[in-house]
């Protein structure tokens, strides 16, 4: 389950030139997860509380985002590792825990944006949700089957279009992509209500080949331990 991790640190520590393309430029952030499998004697309150002080207290890695699954034992990290050869002061932390960890890179939906050509600021998309109890994670993955690159580039293209007309009209979003080849992997942590959810309503319903799922999150930092 770790290898993933320790695999990455390797990776992170390589100068950009072996890592690749200039769309890698962003490979030192991470979408992280956090399963904490059933255990006798392990109390899933005590572990959670006990994550979220190791969190507070890392240098060199900042947390961008941090939620807990609802009704699920997963906890979900976006870090920007700014000294990528520090992982270990959380890598053997979690090692040492036991927990079940998936490292994925990822970068700004807003730099993909302005690679297919649109107007978007990397400012567009929150990149801090502090104030929302209500929140969802909504994850695309858009299928290739028998489109060309320039279909599939438009397919990707008008799904961002549809982004700043949802968020021009008041909806608020965090915004990734895994770093990784084909199929292309969008992740939007967005705030959520009874109006709001027209607008998951409207991609739900939105041309496209991708599936489409949703997680109910909340912010780690309102996380106590009481019943939920």
């Amino acid at each position: 389950m770790f290898v993933v991790l320790f695999g990455l640190l390797a990776l992170s520590c390589l100068p950009l030139s072996v890592l690749g393309v200039l769309e890698d430029r962003d490979a030192h952030m991470y979408r992280v997860n956090i399963y904490l499998p059933p255990k006798e004697g392990r109390d899933e309150n005590a572990d959670i509380l006990e994550i979220k002080t190791k969190l507070a207290g890392l240098t060199d890695i900042k947390v961008l985002l941090s939620f807990k699954e609802l009704g699920n034992s997963m906890v979900i990290l976006v870090l920007r590792v700014d000294k990528a050869c520090n992982w270990p002061q959380l890598t053997s932390f979690l090692a040492r825990k036991g927990y079940e960890v998936k490292v994925t890179p990822v970068y700004y939906c807003s730099d993909v944006a302005r690679e297919l050509g649109l107007n978007m600021t990397r400012d567009f998309y929150d990149t801090v949700l502090e104030d929302d109890e209500d929140l969802v994670l909504g994850t695309q993955i858009f299928h290739v089957k028998d489109l060309t690159t320039a279909e599939y580039d438009e397919v990707l293209r008008q799904m961002f279009v549809r982004d700043m007309g949802i968020l021009k009209a008041g909806q608020r979003a965090a915004c990734f992509r895994t770093l990784a080849g084909l199929p292309v992997e969008v992740i939007h942590f967005a705030p959520v209500g009874q109006k709001k959810m027209e607008a998951i309503a409207e991609i739900l319903h939105a041309p496209g080949n991708f599936d489409f799922e949703i997680l109910r999150i909340q912010q780690l930092d309102r996380y106590t331990g009481g019943c939920e």
